[in-house]
């Protein structure tokens, strides 16, 4: 469980049921929440385009990046720092695959994000990350302490992808239309395929 209490989670006290069920069945990885349950104080109309899902997902992959690359820092034993470098460069690269195609949908297509004084939420989407603190910041009860084998390492990465999957199923109750849900899927899936890469890197113990 996520500490602090829960009205801090997007900083600015905006919280629901959904975000909370989110965060508690993160804790395991095995269950979803129920959606469909929009934050308290934010409006009913708040749907994501494709432009704003690119800038939520892009922050989660810059700030689970830069955890991979703090985490490099606890551990003394270069293979195991190395492991941590190459999950990190994999988010850094992911974060500019998503932004390029983020700026393509806005060539081909004139749209952009949407600026709503009585939403801030929608007008700032990247707020919504810190939702996905499960991915991007150290679990309390899972610390790691530069003890642990690169195993743990990789398996750590593995539940983080898991519990991104879960974030982005959430999100689609937040897409405004057909492309959005669309592009949500198509992360999930990327994201997806990453816990298969982990999971065939767990049995031999490293990263290629």
């Amino acid at each position: 469980m996520i500490s602090g209490p829960k009205s801090d989670i997007l900083g600015n006290g905006v919280v629901s049921k959904w975000s909370v069920g989110l965060i508690e069945c993160c804790s395991n990885g095995e269950r979803e929440p129920a959606g469909g349950v929009l934050y308290k104080g934010m409006p009913m109309e708040t749907k994501f385009n494709v432009f704003e899902v690119f800038q939520i997902a892009e922050k989660i992959e810059h700030d689970t990046a830069k955890f991979y690359l703090k985490m490099a820092q606890v551990f003394d034993d270069e293979e195991k720092r190395d492991i941590l470098y190459k999950l990190a460069n994999w988010r850094a690269k992911h974060e500019k695959a998503l932004a390029g195609r983020r700026k393509l949908f806005s060539a081909n297509t004139g749209t952009f994000g949407t600026f709503d004084p009585n939403n801030y939420v929608l007008s700032n989407p990247h707020v919504m990350a810190g939702l996905a603190a499960f991915a991007t910041k150290p679990d309390e009860r899972r610390q790691m302490t530069g003890k642990e084998g690169k195993k743990d390492i990789i398996k750590d990465a593995i539940r983080r992808s898991k519990q991104a999957v879960v974030f982005y199923r959430g999100l689609k109750d937040f897409a405004r239309d057909p492309a959005s849900e669309d592009t949500i899927d198509q992360i999930i899936k990327e994201e997806s395929k990453h816990v298969i890469a982990l999971t065939e890197s767990l049995e031999k113990g490293t990263l290629d």
